[in-house]
């Protein structure tokens, strides 16, 4: 029958946006509570600045 396949249709589409939100969301946290470079203290400036 035709609804079974937009039935399987609707199911693969599903699981690929299911599987893409995770994979952001793995990203995200990644980004987020992974390993950080060390900021420079409050007022240092790698540039000289001239009046």
């Amino acid at each position: 029958m035709m609804n079974d396949m937009a039935d399987r249709w609707i199911q693969r589409v599903t699981l690929a946006a299911m599987v893409a939100m995770a994979a952001a969301l793995l990203t995200v946290g990644a980004r987020l509570y992974g390993p950080q470079q060390p900021r420079p203290p409050t007022g240092a400036s790698d540039s000289v600045r001239t009046p």
